[in-house]
Order: C-alpha cells, then structure tokens, then sequence
C-alpha cells in the first residue's frame, strides 16, 4: 500500500508541475507583464507555504551562512522560472516543457566532459538519443521550425536548473536544513528577486491583477504546480526513492503537451512525438544507469527540486 501511494504521489508531483502553462498563459495573454506573473507566483506560495510552516512548527531562523547560500541558490531557480515560462510565449508550451525535461542528459555530458566522470556506453548512447529528440522537438526534418528566441530562452533552463540542483545536493549548509524551511526561503528570495526585477526594468509598476480570471489563475499557479507538486515530491521519495520518482518524472512534458492540445489549440506533429519519445528514452537511460551510491545521493536534490518548472 505504502509503495502504491509513493507511485500516486510521484505522479501527482510530476503532473501538477506540467500545469505552470496552463496557468502562466492565460495571465500573459490576460496582459500580465512577465515579471509580475512570476513575482504573484512566488510572493502567494510564500505566504501559503508560511503558514504551513507555522502550523507544522518549523522554525524559520537563519545565520548569515544559511542566508547566503539559499540567496544565491535562489537567483539559479528564480532564473529557471523565468525563462522557462518566457519561452511559453514563442513556443508551444508542451515542447518547451520537453526540452526542459533533458536537463539531466545535459548534466551527464558535462560531467563526463569536463569533471572525468567515468564514461559508459548507456550515458554515450543517452546523449545522441537526446540530441536528436531536441532536434524533432524543433521541427526535424518536417521543415516546420521552432521559434529561435523561444528554443533558446528554454536551453538556458537546460544550465540554470542544473546548477541549482547540484547546488542544494552538494552545499553542507543546505543537506542539513529542514526541507519545509528551504522551500520557504527558496520561494522566498524567488519573489524578492522578481520584485526587484520589476523595480528596476520596470520602475516598480507591477501590472495588477484586475479581473477574477486572473486571481484565480494567479493562486492556482502558486499552489497547484508549486506547493501541491514540492509535498507530493517530498512523500514520493520518502515512499518509493528517487529513481522511480525521477522516472515517473515524464508526467510532468506529457501533462503539458496534453494541456496545450486541449486549451491552447497547440499542434502536435509526428516530429514533435519522435522528439518526445527520444528525449524520454534518454532521460530514463541516465536514470537507470546511476549507481547505487549515485542514487541515493540524489535523493535529496529530488526533494529539493521546485520546477519552475
């Protein structure tokens, strides 16, 4: 039974992470500036995720150490964010979410490039899956091709979450703090940073939040890919560990394509199912063939993970 609610809770976590189109779009089609759609995100899950804190009792004290490493941890996911959800705008959103979803393929080929992890033929064969599924995923050999500005706005994820992800998992001062009081803070300094960004590009005028239609996307982007998505996570690796959790992880591009087939009018072509296909196999590949030490240390950048996705 206990693994049983691990498999559901993996799967709750992964596709509520694929409704931040659902819910980002609308706001931005609404005329909800970028940066103010993100600031609400964040500023109303910190106060959600406030609360539960002082329910659950989990005390909220920093010492200047703490304070910094989530800070500059927090600029990596805030970024993550923000292009992912910039790329919404010139792509479909359930093939940014795919291209996105390669991140781990990406951290594979760096560390064997640059860091002399040692090589093996299933990362080797991970990676050109990979490649080529990003390729369809842009348009293959279909002659339809993907927005430029879009393609790239997405590939900068590809980096930016990485980098938070191996931040948190290797950073003594994070490892040891409670994970309910780390996502506050990352959510925290998330809404700081874009009121900041607000402030200075666009001298403080935050494009308000008018009609119902956009309240009630902007609570439901905070709570249902946000908060919803990090416990059911959380329980999920508890349950069932990190591998499964990561590999039921696919929900996460298959909940948005399926979204913006039914709301947005997206199209969906053979190239883009090949792309898709590709990019899963890859990912499942670097999954699968981590080590068991690799695995379990990978446990606690799972339950780290916010997606912004």
């Amino acid at each position: 039974m206990k693994k049983f609610k691990g498999l559901l809770l993996a799967m709750l976590a992964s596709a509520t992470f694929g409704f931040i189109p659902l819910f980002s779009i609308p706001l931005l089609n609404s005329g909800i500036a970028l940066d103010s759609v993100c600031f609400y995100r964040f500023l109303f899950a910190t106060f959600f995720m406030w609360i539960i804190c002082k329910v659950k009792h989990v005390s909220l004290k920093m010492n200047w150490k703490e304070t910094y490493t989530m800070f500059l941890l927090s600029i990596f996911y805030a970024a993550t964010s923000i292009f992912l959800t910039a790329s919404y705008k010139y792509m479909a959103s359930g093939t940014a979410t795919t291209i996105h979803f390669f991140y781990p393929v990406v951290v594979a080929g760096v560390m064997m490039l640059f860091f002399h992890e040692k090589f093996s033929w299933g990362k080797a064969i991970a990676i050109i899956s990979g490649v080529f599924g990003v390729f369809f995923l842009s348009g293959g050999f279909s002659g339809r091709h993907v927005s430029i500005i879009g393609f790239l706005l997405v590939l900068v994820t590809i980096i930016t979450y990485p980098t938070y992800i191996v931040g948190v998992n290797n950073s003594p001062v994070i490892m040891k703090m409670n994970g309910m009081k780390m996502t506050f803070y990352v959510l925290f300094f998330s809404a700081f940073l874009f009121f900041c960004n607000v402030l200075i590009k666009d001298g403080g005028h935050f494009t308000p939040l008018a009609t119902g239609g956009q309240w009630a996307n902007a609570l439901a982007l905070s709570i249902i890919p946000t908060l919803v998505s990090d416990f059911a996570l959380i329980y999920a690796v508890q349950m069932v560990g990190s591998t499964v959790t990561a590999i039921l992880g696919c929900m996460e591009p298959l909940v948005a394509v399926i979204n913006g087939l039914i709301f947005f009018s997206e199209k969906f072509s053979y190239s883009e199912g090949i792309g898709m296909t590709l990019v899963f196999t890859a990912v499942f590949i670097i999954i699968l063939n981590q080590k068991p030490k690799e695995r379990q240390s990978d446990k606690e950048a799972i339950v780290s993970e916010q997606h912004g996705n």
